[in-house]
């Protein structure tokens, strides 16, 4: 096989530094000037989330049924939406991106949806939130600033603001990215008392995100046939409901949070 080495398909400097979308065989991603993959897709295949990031923050889903209505903050290339358009066609989601550059390059190179499920609104999420009437089954917030998550998101009032906006069985979740242990534990312990403690962590090997999932109730117990369940989980999402189970596990101590 004659290796075809990537094409850069746009680079362009903005604010938040210079970014770029490559493509090699039937892969896309975008960077930006850390060197990182911020969002990967395969070409012709939504059902398909190649990086794990992206996979570890629908493992909330372990816990409750599919969400109905999503709402993305944070969008990179809308890989995301994407897979929630691919595969679950009856969600209805909104994807707010601060940056005009991105949410067109979401639409141009990396196949947003475009169909009257999802909307690409171009705001601040600190605005949305305040009006925002829509009641939400998953919020997902993919935000960093410098590789670190922004002390702005767990901003109590912004916390309370994005409680107050899930259903009853909905819940929150978080890429988070610190320096340093304290730091971790500052940011957790703030996200526990706005979610009356109702959360669990994920780490990701060979990352230095941690996954929070914040609930707005506590989900009921996993089935007690807990071997099926993830394998029905892992039919239904396409990827690997049980390794991350097995993490969480690891990750959090009995009767601290949902487990």
């Amino acid at each position: 096989m004659t290796l075809v080495e990537p094409r850069l398909l746009f680079d362009q400097q903005i604010d938040e530094g210079d970014i770029r979308v490559w493509h090699q065989y039937d892969r896309r991603w975008l960077e930006f000037n850390d060197g990182l993959i911020q969002s990967e897709i395969v070409l012709n295949r939504p059902e398909i989330l190649p990086l794990v990031l992206n996979r570890a923050m629908l493992a909330g889903m372990l816990f409750v049924e599919p969400p109905k209505r999503v709402l993305l903050a944070g969008v990179g290339g809308g890989a995301t939406a994407r897979y929630f358009s691919g595969c679950f066609a009856d969600i209805k989601g909104e994807a707010v991106e601060v940056s005009a550059t991105v949410s067109q390059i979401a639409k141009d190179f990396f196949e947003f949806p475009n169909n009257k499920k999802w909307q690409l609104i171009t705001e601040d999420i600190t605005n949305y939130v305040q009006h925002c009437q829509h009641k939400y089954d998953l919020i997902i917030i993919d935000i960093a600033k410098e590789q670190k998550t922004p002390e702005w998101i767990i901003d109590r009032q912004f916390l309370q603001r994005c409680r107050s906006m899930l259903t009853g069985t909905g819940q929150l979740t978080l890429n988070l990215l610190v320096d340093d242990n304290n730091e971790f534990k500052h940011y957790l312990s703030t996200i526990r008392d706005v979610f009356d403690c109702h959360t669990a962590c994920l780490s990701l090997t060979n990352h230095r995100n941690t996954v929070i999932f914040a609930f707005n109730n506590k989900p009921p117990s996993l089935p007690e046939d807990l071997q099926t369940h993830l394998l029905m989980l892992e039919a239904l999402w396409g990827f690997e409901f049980g390794e991350f189970y097995r993490q969480m596990v690891q990750d959090n101590p009995a009767n601290s949070g949902v487990f």
